[in-house]
């Protein structure tokens, strides 16, 4: 298989959200555009431009979500899309054009927030009703309108039920079963999405990595019981001292790495003194203090995974020469 073919394979299956932009963009291509050939071969002009625009809306936003734009921006806009498309459709073709707005009632649960694609249903539910001419009865209305409300309430049950499950097994596949930590494989996943987004805003990102110092002893001497609920702590302290959007990942037994976007130098070092502090505070087995050494280093332009962590494994190494219960941070290049 092509590497290029390989990379889009990859990033679908990693990413959920991502897959279902992108199915929304082929749907855009297949089953859209032809309705709009369809129409203009009919001779209206007016319907087969709104296709197209559709068709437009749908694919651009999924172009931009693959450039590395924002997902939750491109689903919002797929989401209005697809209503005012519908509604817009509606208007023109009258009774045949109702039945579009189904699809978009359905789809837009899985593309954007329950609550929002609440909003949209109810915008498009309600729209359908003000068209003239639409229904030949009020027992058609009433038929149309409860079937409209079902398929948004359906729809609203199954995408939240989905969600929910799909949380679920992605706490399975990525979570540390004793610490609550992110895996090795979390990590390494969004160590490559990291890598990315350096390289496309040049933005300072750090990798620290933290070794609580002489765990075996402390395994050793009070047992293993004891070492996992410290192991436990540690997490807890390290969650509560850093920022939401930094991650913690446990690397192996007593070592853990923490990403750390939109950090440099300084900042790392501000970090790891607040989070030494609480240890100091905090930390105990069975009574006594228990310390942490870390190495970190701030990411080099076009340096590749493996540099980066070599660079920051080095660099704990250091502080555990030097005495432990320090951050060593991995020096810049010289200019």
């Amino acid at each position: 298989m092509p590497p290029f073919i390989a990379s889009l394979l990859f990033r679908l299956r990693q990413d959920f959200r991502l897959s279902i932009v992108s199915v929304f963009g082929a749907i855009g291509v297949v089953a859209i555009l032809p309705f709009g050939l369809l129409r203009f071969a009919q001779g209206n002009w007016a319907a087969g431009t709104v296709d197209f625009l559709v068709a437009l809306g749908i694919m651009l936003p999924a172009v931009y979500a693959w450039r590395g734009g924002s997902l939750d921006l491109a689903g919002l806009w797929i989401a209005i899309n697809n209503t005012a498309g519908s509604l817009a459709i509606t208007a023109l073709l009258g009774k045949t054009g109702l039945y579009w707005l189904f699809p978009a009632l359905l789809s837009n649960f899985f593309i954007v927030r329950p609550a929002i694609a609440v909003g949209l249903a109810s915008a498009g539910i309600v729209g359908a009703q003000f068209h003239p001419g639409i229904f030949d009865s009020p027992g058609q209305r009433a038929t149309v309108l409860t079937t409209q409300f079902l398929v948004a309430l359906f729809a609203y049950i199954f995408a939240k039920r989905t969600a929910l499950q799909r949380r679920m097994l992605e706490e399975i596949a990525t979570l540390d079963p004793l610490t609550g930590a992110r895996n090795r494989r979390a990590m390494e996943e969004e160590v490559a999405v990291a890598l990315t987004a350096h390289a496309r805003s040049g933005r300072p990102v750090t990798l620290m990595v933290l070794d609580l110092d002489h765990f075996k002893r402390i395994n050793d001497r009070f047992g293993h019981e004891e070492g996992d609920r410290v192991l436990r702590r540690f997490v807890d302290l390290v969650k509560r001292s850093t920022r939401a959007t930094d991650r913690l990942f446990r690397y192996g037994g007593e070592e853990f790495v923490l990403l750390m976007e939109h950090t440099d130098e300084i900042a790392v070092e501000r970090a790891f003194a607040n989070l030494r502090r609480r240890v100091h505070a905090e930390l105990r087995a069975r009574g006594e203090a228990v310390t942490v050494s870390a190495g970190a280093a701030v990411l080099r332009h076009g340096e590749t995974r493996e540099a980066w962590f070599a660079r920051a494994d080095a660099a704990l190494y250091r502080a555990k020469q030097a005495g432990r219960d320090r951050l060593v941070l991995d020096a810049p290049p010289p200019a």
